[in-house]
């Protein structure tokens, strides 16, 4: 029999938050235009959704292996000390938390000092913040934005400041940063893809016809995710027939309930972070159901709780490896301060996370372990 899972982080602050660190951004989508539960599909499913302009503008990212520092770079950071900021926007959630620390440990293992200042989900007070750490002589800064994209004039402050600034959501409407170091929402989403129909497969289900809840605010990686999904499904021969939107659970599970009565086939969903794909989960055990999946993005302690059990909805979910994402946007600064070469964007790759290692990944995610 598995182990129970030792869960000390409060699921409600999660939950309550909805929102993880690869989705920081609250942009308001224009919604005018579709009801998206009763969105209408051609025989052959949905549209192949659009392109997204900040990828266009980013270019392809890099790995990872990029951000590793030469022996020569940690010489010069041993002898800088450096001090290091982190603009952090929701600093009560679990997994800015975890990333938090990453930094922290980071900087320190180099001899330098690490500062937190917490946004409290105000981006006004986000950039009194960065303007404090401008006081404070920091040497770079680590920044999640409240809103990436309005985060723009922080940017332009620590520019005028010469102080190197590595961003996390996405970038800025103005302003120069070092780099964009994010999880890899598309890699994620379309593993989730494969082995949504993987599962649907090994059940003998027949149908096709998949949907999507993706959030009602626009957020960069999130809209990767929704577009890695689609694109591993298509492979397969599956259908996308509806799209949903939604930012709590209570607002997925109406929104799931309206599209599985609209489109009766519909037998499995992509979920676009961990909070939608309860709500969803919630649908599905109130229809009655037994042939609905659901994959989706990120972890928490409700879905890895869920997945334990036999006969889960969700089957499979892209964890996001925070302690690495901390990691990595504190060398792609480190390596910046010391003169190296960073790439404009680096993504940190998700972990695969079924029933089978819902134990192992978890500790990974929270405690580094």
């Amino acid at each position: 029999m598995k182990k129970k899972i030792a869960y000390s982080i409060l699921a409600g602050s999660l939950l309550s938050t909805g929102i993880l660190a690869g989705c920081a951004d609250v942009t308001t989508k224009d919604n005018s235009s579709n009801s998206a539960a009763t969105e209408k599909t051609a025989k052959e499913g949905l549209a192949k959704l659009p392109p997204l302009k900040e990828e266009q503008a980013l270019g392809e990212p890099a790995g990872v292996e990029k951000l590793e520092l030469t022996s020569a770079e940690i010489e010069k950071i041993k002898e800088m000390k450096p001090y290091v900021g982190y603009s952090v926007h929701f600093g009560d959630i679990a997994s800015e938390k975890v990333i938090g620390q990453a930094i922290k440990e980071t900087v320190e293992s180099f001899g330098g000092k690490y500062t937190l200042v917490d946004a409290q989900r105000n981006l006004n007070k986000q950039i009194s913040d960065v303007e404090s750490l401008i006081l404070k002589k920091v040497d770079g800064v680590v920044a999640i934005g409240v809103d990436t994209a309005a985060f723009g004039p922080a940017v332009k402050k620590l520019n005028d400041a010469k102080i190197p600034v590595v961003l996390g959501g996405g970038p800025p409407n103005q302003g120069e940063f070092v780099s964009l170091v994010d999880p890899d929402g598309y890699g994620g989403g379309f593993e989730a893809g494969k082995a949504l129909v993987k599962e649907l497969k090994e059940k003998g289900i027949k149908s096709k016809s998949l949907a999507t809840v993706g959030l009602r605010s626009y957020i960069l990686t999130c809209e990767q995710r929704v577009r890695g999904f689609e694109d591993a499904v298509r492979e397969e021969g599956y259908k996308i027939v509806a799209r949903g939107q939604a930012d709590t659970a209570d607002q997925a599970q109406q929104e799931f309930e309206n599209i599985m009565t609209a489109n009766p086939d519909i037998v499995g969903a992509f979920g676009v972070y961990e909070t939608p794909a309860l709500g969803m989960e919630a649908a599905v055990r109130s229809s009655g159901r037994d042939d609905v999946l659901v994959v989706t993005h990120d972890l928490s302690d409700h879905l890895a709780q869920g997945m334990q059990k036999e006969g889960g909805i969700v089957v499979f979910t892209s964890s996001q490896d925070l302690y690495a994402e901390g990691k990595y946007k504190t060398l792609a600064l480190l390596k910046k301060m010391a003169g190296g070469e960073v790439p404009k964007y680096v993504t940190v790759p998700t972990l695969a996370t079924s029933s089978d290692n819902v134990d192992e990944v978890y500790d990974k995610v929270f405690f580094n372990k």
